[in-house]
């Protein structure tokens, strides 16, 4: 009983551990010397990605793409064809 009693104590201190770290996470973040880059977001809280599936940026990598596309500035709604962006209706049909 006594040594089932250790092993509860070490999954609820790694536990505890993971928690506090995880919610820490933005505290600690905020005093790194690299800042966390932000993404672009849909409506709904997911990252917009681009066509290789890499998340887009806010700023310089978002102006890029939609620049690089041909896409209004903004647009989180595109749907992707051989690596290129279009907007919802003007893909090429295949």
């Amino acid at each position: 009983m006594r040594v089932f009693l250790k092993y509860i104590y070490k999954i609820l201190s790694v536990s505890t551990l993971v928690l506090f770290i995880a919610g820490c996470s933005d505290f600690v973040d905020s005093f790194s010397p690299i800042p966390r880059q932000k993404l672009l977001e849909h409506p709904n809280g997911s990252s917009v990605r681009d066509c290789q599936g890499a998340p887009l940026p806010e700023g310089g990598g978002a102006k890029e793409f939609w620049r690089s596309n041909n896409l209004p500035k903004g647009t989180t709604e595109f749907v992707c064809v051989d690596g290129k962006a279009y907007l919802l209706g003007q893909e090429p049909k295949r």
